[in-house]
Order: structure tokens, then sequence, then C-alpha cells
């Protein structure tokens, strides 16, 4: 593993969050609000742009920011743990076939490959991630603060709360980080491909913000239903199991229910994950160059 690709992470995290953070405010109070759209206004937001301009208005513009400490720590862990391991897995994989180390920072690996090896990095995402995503969830579906939060997790479930929704959140991040991870690379591949260029580093910015953009987008349709889940259940609104609590939203609400927050999500997961790509490959970009390793 390398501390070029940690440090990367850091930074990459740090865009991902504030570049999507007023949307997954959006996103938790979309899916943790039950009920049924046809149930007589019975819901408290229409959708993503009610559920923005009714926060602006009753709580201020801040609170779009809100579980943003929680929200950082989240994607520190997730993408510094999600950058170093996908990162260092290719590395790996690369050394173990005889090829050059860099290729972290190539493409000559095969799409089912890169899913594979996204896949497995959702592993390692899931458990590292768990505590901060309960914490951030409740800050901003309750409005307490983080430290609130944690006492109030804690009160009710003790250490084990700081795990709800763990298996919902590997159900999410696996397919997730498989399929963005994937996509990301593979589209990286191709607009390599077609400039005619050997390294990411020699791609434009743009570039890179439109390959992480369409991976994040791609990555969050798949998984929405789990991550609609994960959020009932970090957030108190539900308990139980990850399928006994998906059972229970279908027979209350019906499917669309699962789907809660889709637009938020993807609205939110194009901005934030090209900001994080962007993050990423301008930090690996200043460590080569003040190592001295620019490309030709």
């Amino acid at each position: 593993m390398s501390s070029r690709d940690t440090i990367a992470g850091v930074c990459g995290a740090t865009c991902c969050t504030y570049f999507g953070l007023p949307f997954d405010v959006a996103k938790a109070r979309l899916q943790s609000q039950q009920g049924s759209s046809s149930g007589g206004g019975s819901l408290r937001y229409r959708g993503l742009v009610d559920c923005i301009l009714s926060i602006v208005r009753q709580e201020g513009p801040l609170a779009l920011y809100g579980g943003a400490a929680g929200a950082l720590g989240s994607a520190v862990v997730e993408n510094v743990v999600g950058v170093t391991v996908q990162r260092g897995l290719r590395r790996q994989l690369a050394e173990s076939q005889g090829r050059g180390l860099d290729i972290a920072d190539q493409s000559e690996l095969r799409p089912a490959t890169e899913v594979a090896l996204g896949g497995v990095t959702g592993v390692f995402t899931s458990v590292a991630m768990c505590p901060f995503e309960v914490i951030k969830v409740y800050v901003q579906v309750h409005g307490t603060s983080p430290t609130g939060a944690a006492r109030e997790v804690l009160r009710a479930d003790g250490p084990s709360g700081l795990y709800r929704g763990l298996v919902s959140i590997v159900c999410r991040d696996v397919p997730f980080n498989a399929f963005f991870y994937g996509s990301y690379e593979t589209i990286c591949a191709m607009l390599m491909q077609a400039h005619g260029v050997e390294r990411k580093e020699q791609l434009s910015f743009s570039s890179i913000f439109v390959a992480g953009g369409v991976a994040g987008s791609v990555g969050w349709s798949l998984i929405i239903p789990f991550d609609v889940v994960k959020t009932r259940l970090q957030s108190g609104a539900a308990r139980g199991g990850t399928l006994d609590t998906m059972r229970s939203i279908v027979c209350a609400e019906g499917w669309p229910a699962l789907f809660k927050g889709w637009t938020a999500a993807v609205v939110r997961a194009f901005p934030a994950n090209a900001g994080l790509f962007v993050g990423v490959e301008t930090a690996i970009r200043l460590m080569n160059r003040t190592m001295g390793e620019v490309p030709a």
C-alpha cells in the first residue's frame, strides 16, 4: 500500500464531501420519511427541490451542510480505505502477473477484473465507515450534533449501535464499489485510448471529472434500495435486519419507496464523485511532480 494513495484519498474525500453534501442531506431526509405519496399529503417533502427549499426556508442554508463533520469523517475513512485498497490491489495483481507496479496510474486490466477489485474494496470500506455513517445519518435526520448523536446511539444500543445497518452497507457498497471503480477505470481506459495516452496522469481534468461523475451516477443508480434501508436503520426509523426492513418498507409503502431519494442520490453523485477523482488525481500529480516523476 502507498502513502501517496492515502494522501490522495484524503484530498479526494474532502472534495467529494463538500461538492455533494447538500444533496446528501436532502437524500437522508427523503429516505427517512415514511408514508406514501398517494397517502393524502402524508409526506413532509414532495421531492428533491421541495426538500432543499423547505430546509433552506425553515432552517437556513447552513442546514444543507448538516452533519458536515460526520460526513467528512465518513468520506475520509471510506475514500482513504477505498483508494488505498483499490490502487494497492491493482499493484499487487500487476506484480503477480509480472507487470509494472505503476499500473494504478495506467489501464491494463480487463473491465471484469476492475469490477471484481472494486467489489473487494467495498468490503473494506463498509466496515471502516459504518460508525461514521450512523452518526452522519442521525445528525442529518434529527438535527442534533455529532457528539449528541453518538451519545444517543450508544445510550439506545451500546457500541453495537454504531454498526446499525452494517449488512445493508455491505449490500450497498460491494456492488457500488464494483461498478463505481469498474466504470471509472473502464471510462478512463476508453478516454486514454481516444486521446492516445498511456497514463491517467496525462488525461485532462475535464476527462477525469466526466469519468468520475458518470461512474458515481452508475453506481448509485444500481444500489439505491440498500441505501434507503441503511438510512432507515441508521436514523432509528426502522429496527431489524436488512431484508426484514426492506420487506416492511415494500408492504407499508410499496416498491417505489425503495427508490426514495434516487434523484438526490444521482444528482449528488455526479459532482461529488467527479470531485473525488479530480481531488485524487490532482494530489497524485502534485506528489509525482514534487518527487520528479512527471510522465513524458
